[in-house]
């Protein structure tokens, strides 16, 4: 069986986050910063100049575990595994020295984390990344065989046997076959190169050449 297809966005954001390894919080760090942050808006309304700003660091602080523990569903981490408390240490500081109007560390910190949550859900920074990368829009021929895989495009032909591969894993549009210890890129193949009769020849296929994820 042979089928040509071209990465999407959507396939290459997939790929994106089914790659990511995830750096999660414990619990004990989830619960520390939610109180850390709640505390923090606290003092902008007892001591800021626009207690508004308080009220939407509590709110943040608030939804801080839920939002996160969502996002790490979808393989999207926080930027802040120590700026966070930089960011608390240098407000800190500046509260103790009565420069919390001038020194809004806290503030600063909450909306870059907005806006870095927004910018990974909607795939901002992978889309512009998909944009410059050339492989992402390259044409690939694909043969499947009894032997292997046999992967082509206009700069590059390879032969693949299935010993080659250790598991795979089926997503809702992608098939990701993952190679030995040796090599930690994984081959990703869109659903959408494939009709429904090939999609399911290509699944027994790999079913009877290498174990899925479950079984590894």
């Amino acid at each position: 069986m042979k089928l040509e297809y071209q990465f999407t966005f959507k396939e290459y954001l997939e790929a994106c986050r089914i790659s990511t390894k995830l750096e999660t919080f414990s619990e004990v760090e989830f619960w520390t910063r939610a109180v850390l942050i709640v505390g923090g808006g606290i003092v902008y309304i007892i001591a800021g100049p626009n207690p508004l700003w308080g009220y939407f660091i509590i709110g943040f602080g608030i939804c801080y575990i839920p939002t996160v523990k969502f996002l790490e569903r979808r393989k999207i981490m926080s930027f802040d595994k120590g700026f966070f408390w930089v960011l608390l240490f240098m407000q800190i500081k500046s509260a103790i020295k009565g420069e919390i109007s001038l020194q809004p560390f806290l503030l600063f910190g909450t909306i870059l984390q907005l806006v870095y949550w927004i910018s990974q859900f909607f795939g901002f920074f992978q889309f512009c990344r998909w944009k410059r990368t050339n492989f992402w829009h390259e044409l690939v021929s694909l043969q499947m065989t009894e032997s292997g895989l046999e992967l082509e495009t206009e700069k590059v032909s390879i032969l693949l046997n299935w010993q080659f591969y250790s598991h795979f894993l089926e997503t809702k549009n992608l098939f990701v076959i993952y190679p030995c210890e040796f090599s930690s890129i994984p081959h990703i193949f869109p659903k959408q190169a494939f009709n429904r009769e090939q999609r399911q020849v290509f699944r027994e296929l790999l079913h009877s050449k290498i174990p899925p994820f479950s079984q590894v």
